[in-house]
């Protein structure tokens, strides 16, 4: 099986992770700002264990998908030259990403999982810190993303290996996961709202992503051989 294949494999496997994810989020219905009370938090916890627990389960499968959907990219901005540090710099920081943005799912899969195990379990759990701890974990993966997207914009702008509109957007987004990566020093529910819209027009990113990794390929120019040289 060639490569082309392998990266329309995983453009697919963008398309499923988005899927996973709006999946899982949706099933957890909306969750409470950082400044909400601990009341308000607490009863997030105790109304949506379930959901939070099958979010994080869609969560993992994403993961599966994202990895392969990264392994395309990759092999996509290597074929230049002039992009092969990129390629890496781009999946390193989606790899970092994932791992901090699965690592916040799974925290909050945790209290989940204490309150199945009944009110003992729960009265150990301060559950504001918790949900800002997932938080904060969340808003360290931005940094990951940011540098997945701009990488991947950097590297569309050297080669046109996407279209410079696409590139110019990823610079935005990236700027944008920054600005959302503020829930690390506040808990203002405005940069709360912010990291959510840029995590909705990443996934946008993600599947246009997608879409030209499907796309064939545009075969490479015929080599110029020098004329022969006139006999007289």
């Amino acid at each position: 099986m060639n490569d082309v294949k392998w990266e329309r494999y995983g453009a697919a496997a963008g398309v499923i992770f988005v899927i996973l994810v709006v999946v899982g989020a949706l099933i957890g219905g909306a969750p409470p700002s950082p400044d909400d009370s601990i009341g308000k938090i607490g009863d997030y916890y105790a109304d949506h264990t379930g959901a939070i627990k099958a979010g994080a389960f869609l969560s993992g499968l994403a993961m599966v998908a994202f990895l392969w959907f990264l392994g395309s990219l990759w092999s996509t901005l290597r074929r230049s030259e002039d992009t092969r540090r990129l390629a890496t710099i781009a999946t390193g920081g989606g790899i970092v990403g994932l791992i901090l943005a699965v690592t916040g799912f799974a925290v909050n899969a945790a209290v989940a999982l204490a309150v199945d195990q009944g009110r003992q379990s729960v009265q150990l759990v301060n559950p504001k810190f918790i949900y800002l701890l997932s938080t904060a974990i969340g808003g360290m993966s931005n940094f990951g993303l940011a540098v997945l997207v701009a990488a991947v914009g950097v590297a569309a702008l050297r080669t046109r290996v996407f279209p410079a509109a696409l590139a110019w957007a990823s610079l935005v987004i990236a700027l944008g996961w920054i600005v959302g990566g503020l829930v690390l020093v506040t808990d203002a529910s405005a940069i709360f709202a912010v990291g959510f819209i840029v995590f909705l027009v990443w996934l946008i990113w993600v599947l246009v992503i997608s879409f030209f990794l499907f796309r064939p390929a545009a075969p490479a120019a015929p080599a110029t051989r020098p004329a022969a040289p006139s006999t007289p």
